[in-house]
């Protein structure tokens, strides 16, 4: 399975050093939706300008949800 990060970009970006297997991009943008949801749970500060971006294993940003309160 090929190995996706998930950065945290909100004027800096935070990387994602491990990574997470996901079956593909789909599996890969579901999951980013999912950490975005949680990060808006946990954090509810407003920050309308924070993210989740996917990088594949090719280094390139291939989806961006924004973290919505």
């Amino acid at each position: 399975m090929p190995i996706f990060h998930f950065d945290i970009a909100d004027g800096v970006r935070l990387e994602d050093p491990v990574g997470l297997d996901c079956r593909n991009e789909t599996d890969a943008k579901r999951t980013a939706k999912l950490i975005a949801r949680q990060i808006a749970v946990d954090l509810d500060d407003g920050n309308e300008d924070r993210s989740v971006v996917v990088v594949d294993e090719a280094g390139s940003e291939i989806f961006k949800t924004p973290v919505k309160a």
